[in-house]
């Protein structure tokens, strides 16, 4: 995931910045995902020799899968906005030998450093719809994607969700309405900033209209059954307490689901989220793919 900054023309604090105390976060996202961005990779298959870009790289999760897949004497370039992040990539990385294949960049999606047709295949993942203007953004990436090079990335799928759909503590539908609640606050973040420039178009037009052809798309299920291992709680109980505790989320969110969700973060309360067995973690991930002209 990228760490783009917005402007949102007012002072409250801009959630899609990420600087010191993130990378925890991140981090543990890479973790959370990493068997289904092994699969993602094994599809894409960069092949030995291929350069890649990781263009968001966040804290690098998925830039090292690509480094392995490229085999030694190749690098995988990497880039991302936030100088923090760089810098703990460069020192998380500095002792791995793997290590060695990457080379990071402090650049926006919006102006790569690198010359048209510079990559076989360009990565981007959870970064385009952080972008005030994701056209201008993807035309960018295509343009340095190699003639019958690819551009994939991961947006949109199906939102994850793993709690029943009927609790006697909130009723049914509290997956949905994080869900909901999720988009619109998202939405206010980014899709109204001052400077946006709306896309009213789906991901694989998007593609087609920064000149990619011959889009593909594919959803990755990532989904697992209790009992929960200790990242798995760790990454979605932090998810689910912040819609219980942030204010800034107050105004999406019913204030019953709100008080919900505190008594379902709390490890001493007797509807403590994870001591039920019924619990059942699902999301599609889906990636677009398309083709250098």
């Amino acid at each position: 995931m990228t760490a783009i900054t917005h402007r949102h023309g007012s002072d409250k604090p801009d959630p899609t910045t990420f600087g010191p105390g993130s990378e925890e976060r991140l981090d543990r996202s890479d973790r959370f995902y990493e068997l289904t961005h092994r699969h993602i990779v094994e599809w894409l298959a960069p092949g030995t020799g291929s350069r890649v870009l990781d263009a968001g790289c966040g804290t690098a999760g998925f830039t090292e899968l690509l480094a392995e897949s490229v085999g030694d004497g190749v690098h995988v370039d990497a880039a991302d906005t936030s100088k923090h992040l760089l810098e703990y990539n460069r020192s998380r990385f500095a002792d791995d030998p793997i290590g060695k294949r990457i080379r990071f960049h402090e650049a926006p999606i919006q102006d790569l450093p690198f010359e048209d047709g510079a990559f076989n295949l360009v990565w981007s993942s959870r970064a385009v719809h952080h972008l005030a203007d994701q056209l201008t953004g993807v035309r960018e990436l295509a343009r340095v994607v190699a003639p019958g090079g690819r551009l994939a990335i991961r947006e949109g799928g199906v939102a994850a969700r793993f709690m029943p759909t009927t609790m006697d503590l909130t009723g049914t539908g509290l997956n949905e309405r994080l869900a909901d609640a999720m988009e619109s606050w998202f939405a206010s973040h980014v899709h109204f900033a001052e400077d946006a420039v709306p896309y009213p178009y789906g991901w694989a037009q998007l593609l087609r209209d920064a000149g990619m052809t011959d889009i593909t798309a594919r959803t990755f299920v990532h989904e697992f059954l209790p009992p929960f291992s200790e990242l798995q709680q760790s990454f979605l109980l932090g998810g689910l307490t912040r819609w219980a505790t942030d204010e800034s989320r107050k105004d999406y969110l019913p204030a019953a689901d709100r008080s919900a969700l505190r008594r379902l973060v709390d490890p001493d309360d007797a509807e403590y989220v994870f001591n039920r067995p019924d619990l059942h973690f699902i999301e599609g991930i889906t990636v677009y793919v398309g083709t250098g002209a």
